[in-house]
């Protein structure tokens, strides 16, 4: 057995004694209490709620999977980062308001606010079963996409089946016991780590790849002369909807991921999102840059013909390669980190989904018997989707699970801010686009380069605003919630506040429409397309900065206290 082999055994027991410590400790703080496992009591705070929430966005899919689909499209696929850099407005202004809501109406689940806003046990049950049936294949792409990393970094020498096994066994081991306490501790630990291992590993990759700044610039200049648009928004990316697809399916749409949306509900107090909104924006586009540069620099210049599934295993190619062996011990530990964080955030959620909603027990200690049951039949469930093997891990992600989460949107968001929503409509727009999302991903898809997210938007948006206007709203629930928002923000909903959303929209043309502006190359490398992507990122962040000063203030029952400050 090689050097590398030995390491990689000996990192993944030391990460499992890491994380069998935070279990413990998670364990003894929820102590079978359902708020605590279910939504770390609510008292997460701003730097661990930033870890966990980037860490459930940051996946196995990211490390790995993320520079093989940039190495197969080129510079536009980065239009699959720039919707998450939106984070930095929804924060403030969705994630607030849902806190806002499980505060006052203690929601544990992403399917709490449905229920109590429609009153309906089909569409409760309905939005249960899309959290189960569009999480578990995302959940078992984690785990092949640190499985496939592992059997490629240790040359086969640790199996693909035995990995599955190790880190099956992790993130289930993980959240019995502690749930979201385990999980947020754990995910901001392998924030730090995960990220530091992203730079250092790209660094040393390049230095031995390219040899430095002159090579980094005649490596472009390779690119330019034999395919100029590959360093552009071209050919799949080359008009504003197929942008605009890509983001939405793989970033604004995952506010309403069901594991990322009970973040919402675990923070402390409001100024959780101000970190969020400053510093998201930020972080994902220095890792998403990083991971766009393996794909498309250095991918390239060391395996110009790789084609097909072989591509997703080229970063660990690299690093065997090109790397210490020590970095290639470390790629492993930071893949792993990634995978286990993502997927244990997503058993959580489904767990809460099928005791809370679908059994509709809840009660204040977790029924453990019943939870570890399910856990169990959940476990299952995974590792059968893992022996498909799906190839192309992201666009599997970004095509299926993304799309199918996003139908839940117009539901959730009428929910929240629409008196005139209605059971019927949200029921009628959500299976018809369900039915155009999954028609035009394996059926017939009429414009190839549009994707399956913007097709079910387009039927599912339109229909629920219908049947919504011909049909009577529960109207004390509509009190209940989006007019208890609309009471809140009344004063805050001010002239500063449509400034704002004004630059918002502008600030998201200037995103998708980045296929259409010049792309000259800077300092010998830089594609201008791509740099615009980076003013977008600044842009939000600086905008959900001047959201959050015109939408925190005085919590209800809590007049004299202010908490953060109101634009006048």
């Amino acid at each position: 057995m090689s050097g590398i082999s030995i390491g990689v055994i000996v990192a993944l027991l030391l990460y499992g004694i890491v994380i069998g410590y935070m279990s413990k400790r998670g364990a003894d703080k929820t102590q079978g209490k359902s708020s605590e496992f279910f939504v770390a009591g609510r008292s997460v705070g701003p730097v661990m709620l930033l870890g966990t929430l980037c860490l459930s966005i940051w996946s196995a899919l990211s490390f790995y999977g993320w520079p093989a689909a940039a190495y197969r499209t080129g510079v536009g696929y980065f239009s699959g980062a720039t919707g998450t850099f939106f984070m930095g407005i929804m924060a403030p202004c969705l994630m607030y308001p849902m806190w806002l809501l499980g505060k006052k109406y203690n929601y544990m689940t992403p399917i709490s606010m449905i229920t109590h806003r429609y009153k309906s046990r089909f569409l409760s049950l309905l939005f249960s079963g899309i959290c189960i049936v569009f999480m578990v294949p995302y959940i078992a792409t984690q785990i092949i996409g640190v499985a496939d990393g592992v059997d490629i970094t240790t040359s086969g020498n640790l199996s693909f089946w035995l990995i599955v096994i190790i880190l099956v066994v992790y993130i289930f081991g993980h959240v019995v016991g502690g749930g979201s306490n385990s999980v947020v501790a754990t995910d901001t630990f392998a924030g730090f780590v995960g990220v530091g291992i992203v730079i250092i590993s790209t660094l040393f990759m390049a230095n031995a790849i390219l040899g430095g700044g002159d090579g980094l610039v005649q490596t472009t200049q390779s690119m330019l002369a034999e395919n100029p648009d590959y360093l552009a928004h071209s050919g799949t990316y080359g008009s504003w909807f197929s942008n605009l697809g890509l983001s939405l399916s793989a970033g604004a749409g995952l506010i309403v991921w069901p594991h990322i949306m009970v973040r919402a509900y675990m923070g402390r107090g409001p100024e959780v999102f101000k970190l969020q909104a400053v510093a998201q924006p930020l972080l994902v586009c220095m890792l998403f840059s990083m991971f766009l540069f393996q794909g498309v620099w250095l991918g390239r210049a060391a395996y110009p013909d790789l084609e097909g599934a072989v591509t997703d295993g080229i970063v660990p190619m690299m690093a065997l390669q090109y790397a210490p062996a020590i970095l290639s011990v470390l790629l492993v530990v930071g893949v792993f980190a990634f995978g286990l964080s993502t997927a244990d955030s997503q058993v959580v959620v489904v767990s809460s989904v099928i005791q809370q909603d679908i059994f509709e027990d809840t009660a204040e200690q977790t029924n453990k018997k019943r939870l570890y049951t399910w856990l169990i039949v959940l476990m299952i469930a995974v590792v059968l989707v893992v022996a498909f093997r799906p190839s192309l891990l992201v666009d599997y992600a970004y095509s299926f699970s993304s799309p199918g989460f996003f139908q839940m949107a117009p539901a959730i968001f009428g929910a929240m801010f629409w008196k005139r929503a209605t059971k019927e409509g949200a029921i009628v727009g959500t299976v018809a686009g369900l039915i155009a999302v999954l028609v035009s991903l394996f059926v017939y898809n009429p414009i190839p380069s549009m994707n399956p997210v913007l097709w079910g938007a387009l039927f599912n948006v339109p229909l629920f605003i219908i049947v919504s206007l011909c049909t009577k709203p529960d109207e004390k629930a509509a009190e209940e919630i989006p007019g208890f928002l609309s009471e809140f923000f009344r004063e805050r909903n001010n002239t500063t506040f449509k400034v704002l959303l004004v630059l918002t929209l502008i600030v998201i043309c200037q995103d998708i429409f980045t296929c259409y502006m010049p792309n000259p190359i800077l300092f010998g490398w830089i594609p201008f397309q791509w740099m615009n992507h980076w003013f977008v990122a600044i842009e939000c962040s600086i905008l959900g900065y001047l959201f959050c000063r015109n939408r925190f203030g005085p919590l209800p029952g809590d007049k004299k206290k202010a908490v953060g400050k109101s634009a006048q």
